[in-house]
């Protein structure tokens, strides 16, 4: 529920600087349930040093008080301030549990939580009944432990109903690849290499037995490649090994997204994203390409007018995109806001 806060309406109102940097800076009389959601705002503020004050207030609030605000009391909005800000992991728990946050920052936040929050997670069957993706985004977490790999796939075999399994890979079956005898034997050297990084299941090599491989294996791996295949081969430095996984494999929504927002894929691969118009027709796609710095201006600035005007706020004030996109962000947020 918005304050009605006297204090608060004037802060709103951006009438008085003074009480904006006091507001920011904590320092104005107001509770937590007034002053948090205030400074959330305020971090979006067009004044670096308001924005400042009011994002190193929210980081050194006291966790429990943040987490408690956070279990009863915090909009959509603060939550997701919470959700994709650094944040303690008592508030990170408190924002696991409650019951009516959006299912997207749960499928955001599953790629990226520690081994002992992700069972907080995985405790949430309700929401991984009503959305899927969050065990695909927690299967991707390069953290994910024993425990929540096991309990993913009793969820996927006795949680879900069948028609809404996310989408789950075959993978590769190297006699189905119409090898030459040369390639597997280059598979038989590397499977004598040391074994570092995440291991292929199905092919049964680890990370950095896949990228020792020769461009052609690699290209024929590609070829129905399940998710920790497609992750490794995707960052390929090789331009033909890393499009022909965005090219030929069959990669969901949010994995898309993913690779979308990552710095480590080559530029033609992004290309190849924002370029197609089914991909960036999708929220969560567009959002990432917009973020990321490696995305040329011109082609961010396009996508910006997609985005809703929360996204549009934050971008206006996110030092890691270029200051043509965060500019653009900020008149457009401004426009949509009036």
């Amino acid at each position: 529920m918005a304050s009605t806060h006297p204090l608060v309406e004037q802060v709103r109102s951006g009438q008085s600087r003074e009480l904006q940097l006091l507001a920011a800076q904590g320092i104005l009389p107001l509770s937590a349930q007034d002053l948090i959601p205030l400074q959330v705002e305020l971090v979006a503020s067009e004044s670096p040093e308001i924005s400042g004050y009011a994002r190193s207030s929210l980081e050194e609030l006291d966790p429990q008080l943040a987490a408690t605000f956070v279990a009863t009391e915090a909009s959509e909005e603060v939550l997701e301030y919470f959700a994709v800000n650094p944040t303690h992991p008592f508030v990170l728990e408190a924002l696991l549990r409650r019951r009516d946050v959006p299912r997207r920052l749960l499928v955001d936040l599953a790629s990226r939580l520690g081994a002992d929050l992700q069972e907080n997670l995985l405790l949430r069957q309700d929401a991984i009944i009503e959305e899927p993706e969050i065990l695909v985004a927690l299967e991707a977490n390069p953290e994910l432990s024993v425990y929540s790999r096991r309990k993913i796939t009793e969820y996927r075999e006795h949680l879900l109903p069948r028609d809404r399994q996310p989408e789950v890979d075959a993978g590769v079956d190297l006699r189905t690849l119409d090898l030459e005898p040369e390639e597997l034997e280059a598979i038989d050297r590397v499977r004598q290499l040391p074994s570092v990084g995440e291991r292929d299941e199905k092919t049964g090599l680890s990370e950095s037995q896949i990228r020792a491989l020769p461009v052609p294996v690699k290209i024929k791996l590609t070829r129905g490649a399940g998710r920790t295949l497609r992750n490794i081969l995707i960052t390929d430095t090789n331009q033909s090994v890393a499009l022909s996984v965005v090219n030929n494999a069959a990669m969901s929504a949010e994995e898309i997204a993913m690779v979308a927002s990552s710095r480590s894929v080559i530029e033609e691969v992004l290309a190849v994203i924002y370029r197609r118009r089914e991909w960036v027709a999708k929220y969560k796609i567009c959002l990432a390409l917009t973020k990321n710095p490696r995305i040329p201006v011109g082609v961010a600035v396009k996508l910006l007018p997609k985005l809703g005007v929360r996204d549009l706020r934050m971008l206006s004030k996110d030092r890691n995109v270029s200051d043509g996109v965060r500019s653009a962000a900020g008149r457009l947020y401004r426009i949509k806001t009036k």
